[in-house]
Formats: structure tokens, sequence, C-alpha cells
């Protein structure tokens, strides 16, 4: 892929200039209403001195247009609303992301054997609070991927300037007196569903899943329960074209979920979820039930997830194939009660594959929309694991030394489900997946350690840091067309922006 803007000088000093400029507008907002608020020395008596005025606070909204859709926050204090002396009823917000990432050793066929990249974001926010409960939000998204050669692995990350979110909705609270509440949206959206195991709103990704059509839901005030459906077109992501991101008509993904946080001991999430991607060639129909509970001081904390698929999918070589497969996720953790909250949890995730892929069922697990950086590794240039055809225990660290930095230390081991379909997440430059039909190669894809490190610097600056070292397993040795054998190493480091 080309490299996307190196050559054009005005775009990438504007790119590269970006994040000073959005610091430097937080930093003179934020000093400029402090120091509004404080009485002048030089204009006070000196006899009869006044007391301190509060510091004046930044616009931050309660809530949003689509906080209902999905989890990520956005709600953070809006110095550039109030630089524009704003009303209340209007939201502007920007939001810009750099993370550079570097790679050694990979194993996608065609790969460089040495990958920088840096990869950027950009996002504009703007809301609307009409009189009855209408609002309306826009939200227009900017990625790019810069540095990167002909050979590296660029998939996922680039979208130029775009329309991720735009629609109107309504909501009507305290329903029939009853404490209830009811909203609906109609246009492009971003979704989260449960876990966001297969229904998210990328965070690490630089690009977004989007959807257009309908979400309803009813639910309580508190927003303890809730139960949810949607009817949508997902929108096919176009890396080259700007504000041309279209659905199509012949993809169709819906859903209705249950969600439920009256219990603290067990929240309970009940999903369904169909897919009828024509394109793509599949059919299927996906039941999931969740059960968990967050982590408390000295207290056991767990978390299980289980989702059976069914239905068809067609390929060139075998047709029309039954679909009938699943995917687990097992979490048991504590919290200790000492410095730091260490946090020491369990992880088992499991996704099938196919046993025999040259017969006319199929059993790899495809995982539609979900996220998996969360819970699986870091994707960008890495990612090399999907919740297709893979077995995986683990264990993890958290630590949070202070309100503003949390530390995590995670070790997994990884397998294949199945040793004769493909390792789902190796396609690269110079093909399609690894794949070993003979099934000799084994099930074993090796370990890796990861370490990270999170900085809220100011609620508008945030800073994120990470590094993962894979040890290859055997299957990496003998499978044909692997780019190295020899252990890869990812490192990353972000910064994000946002006022």
């Amino acid at each position: 892929m080309p490299s996307n803007g190196w050559t054009s000088r005005p775009g990438l000093a504007l790119e590269l200039v970006l994040p000073i400029l959005l610091a430097a507008a937080g930093s003179i907002s934020l000093a400029t209403a402090s120091a509004s608020a404080e009485p002048s020395a030089r204009s006070a008596p000196a006899s009869s001195p006044s007391p301190a005025a509060p510091a004046a606070s930044v616009w931050k909204p309660t809530e949003t247009a689509d906080t209902v859709l999905h989890a990520e926050n956005v709600l953070w204090s809006r110095p550039l609303h109030d630089a524009l002396r704003l009303p209340g009823w209007v939201d502007v917000a920007v939001d810009h992301r750099t993370r550079f990432e570097f790679l050694d050793d990979p194993w996608r066929p065609g790969e460089s054997q040495k990958q920088t990249q840096i990869v950027q974001r950009d996002r504009l926010r703007l809301g609307v609070d009409a009189p009855g409960g209408i609002r309306f939000l826009g939200e227009f998204q900017d990625a790019r991927v810069f540095n990167d050669r002909p050979n590296d692995f660029v998939q996922a990350e680039v979208d130029h300037l775009d329309v991720l979110q735009l629609f109107v909705s309504t909501t009507r609270k305290d329903l029939f007196g009853k404490g209830l509440r009811v909203d609906a949206h109609a246009g492009r959206m971003t979704l989260d569903v449960a876990s966001r195991r297969l229904v998210a709103r990328n965070d690490f990704r630089n690009t977004v899943n989007a959807f257009d059509g309908l979400h309803l839901q009813l639910g309580s005030d508190d927003r303890k329960w809730r139960v949810r459906g949607f009817y949508t077109f997902p929108v096919a992501i176009r890396d080259s074209d700007l504000m041309n991101n279209r659905p199509s008509t012949r993809r169709r993904f819906w859903g209705l979920a249950f969600e439920d946080q009256r219990n603290p001991w067990l929240q309970l999430d009940a999903y369904s979820l169909g897919l009828n991607d024509l394109p793509g060639n599949r059919s299927y129909r996906t039941y999931g039930l969740r059960v968990h509970r967050k982590p408390v001081p000295e207290e056991l904390d767990y978390e299980g997830e289980v989702a059976a698929q069914l239905g068809d999918r067609r390929t060139a070589a075998q047709g029309v194939r039954d679909q009938s497969a699943w995917m687990v996720h097992a979490e048991l953790g504590y919290t200790f009660g000492v410095a730091w909250s260490p946090r020491l949890a369990a992880q088992f995730d499991y996704a099938s594959g196919n046993d025999d892929p040259s017969d006319d069922d199929s059993h790899a697990f495809d995982p539609l929309f979900g996220a998996r950086r969360f819970d699986l590794m870091p994707t960008g240039i890495f990612g090399a694991f999907r919740r297709t055809n893979i077995v995986s225990p683990g264990v993890r660290i958290g630590l949070v030394p202070t309100k503003t930095v949390r530390l995590d230390v995670k070790v997994r081991h990884w397998m294949l489900d199945e040793a004769r379909d493909a390792f789902a997440g190796t396609a690269g430059p110079g093909g399609g997946a690894l794949t070993d039909a003979s099934g000799d190669a084994g099930r074993d894809l090796g370990t890796d350690l990861e370490l990270r490190a999170r900085w809220d610097a100011r609620e508008w600056l945030a800073f994120d840091v990470g590094y993962d070292h894979w040890w290859k397993g055997r299957y990496l040795d003998q499978v044909a067309n692997a780019r190295t054998r020899g252990d890869a190493d990812y490192f990353y480091l972000q910064s994000r922006v946002r006022f």
C-alpha cells in the first residue's frame, strides 16, 4: 500500500503539528478559565481582601446522544466548547490520537522483516440537543498510516476523512411514571453489545465498525437493565476514498440483547445476533450468554461467556457448508486489599475450528464485528490471534499505583483448536492465512508476554505504552510460507488528546 501522505508536505506538517496544537489549545483554555476565576490582587483593597472565588469549571456533558450505544467514555470536559462560547445545547469536541508501532520477526507471508508505522486518528464530534428529547450527532473521522512500506502489514488502519456517526435520536424518561426509559436512534452509528467480543466500537484499531440503521432500547432510568434491538446495514470501509464509506443492502446485521446489572454478584447479558452477508457468502445466527461480576477489593470476581453460531457459509471449493461453531471465555480474578490494588486473574479463551476443512461442515467460529485488544493482545501491525480456531489459557496481573496510572502484565499460551484448519490471524501481503492441511505442523503456536502502562496525565491527555514478546511455537517452525521463524517483538507508544 502507498504511504498515504509522506509525499504531501502540507498534509504531513499538519499531521505532525496537530498533536502539539491540540495540547497547547487545551492548556491555554484551562489556564484562561482558571485565571478568569481568580480575583486580581491589584484591584482588591488591602484592608478588605475578598475570599478566593472557586475555579471556573469547564463545560462537560452529562450525557450525549451515543452514550447508550457504546461503552467508550465520550463525556470528557470540553474546553473547545467554552472557548467558542457555545450554549449548553450544542456540543463540540475533538479527539486526536497518535501511535508509533514497531514489529520485528513477523509471521505473515510476504511481510517485511522489520516494520515501523505511525498511525494517526482524528475525530470531530458535533452534537445538538433539541427540545423534547430530540438529539442530533455527527462524528467525523480521519484515520491514516505513515511510514509504511509496500510489504508492511496495513489492515483496517486507514479510513480517509469520513462519517463515523450521523444520526437523530429521541429519549423519553420516566415513561408512564414507572422509572422506564426509551431511546431510539436512526442513521449511522457505532455499537457495543454485551462484552464487546462480537460487536464493538473499536478502540485500539485505527478504524471503527459503523452501521446504518435503527436502534431501539427500553430500560430503567438508572441504566441497571435494558432490552435493546437493532437492524442495520454494516458500513464498508474504503480506505482510499473521501467521505465514501457506504453500506450494502446485501449485507444485513441485526440483533436483540438483554443486559442486566441489578445484581452485583450476578450481572447478566443474553443476546441473539443475525448476519446475512451475501457478498461474503455468510448467513449466521449467533446466540450468547454472559455472566460476570466486576472486580471488588478483597473479593473474587468472574466472567463466563459462551456463544453458539449456526447457519451456513459458501466457499469456492466446497460450495455451501453448514456452520456450527462455538466461542467460550472464562475468567476468575481476585483483587488484594493492599497498596496498588493488585488483581490476579486466570483467563481461558476458546473459539472452534474446522476438524476437516474438506467436508461439508464448517466449525470455524466467526467473530463478526468484535474487538480483541482488551483480553487477547494488541492489534495494529501485531494482532496474530483472532477468535477463530484458538485455545488459549493465560494469567493477567493488574496494578493501580495511583488514580491515573495502571500497569498490566499478561502471559498467554496459544494453540490451534484444529491443526488442519487455518491460523486465522496470519493473512498478509504475500497470501492467505497460514494453513497446514496435513496437520503435521501440530497445534502449538507458542506463548506471549505483554507489558502495558497507561497514564491519564490530564483529563484531556493520556499516554499508553506496551511491549509484547511472542515465543513462537512448533507450528510456526513447521508450516509452509511463514515469514520468519524467530520470536516476534512488538512495541507501541501512544498519546491521545481530547478537548
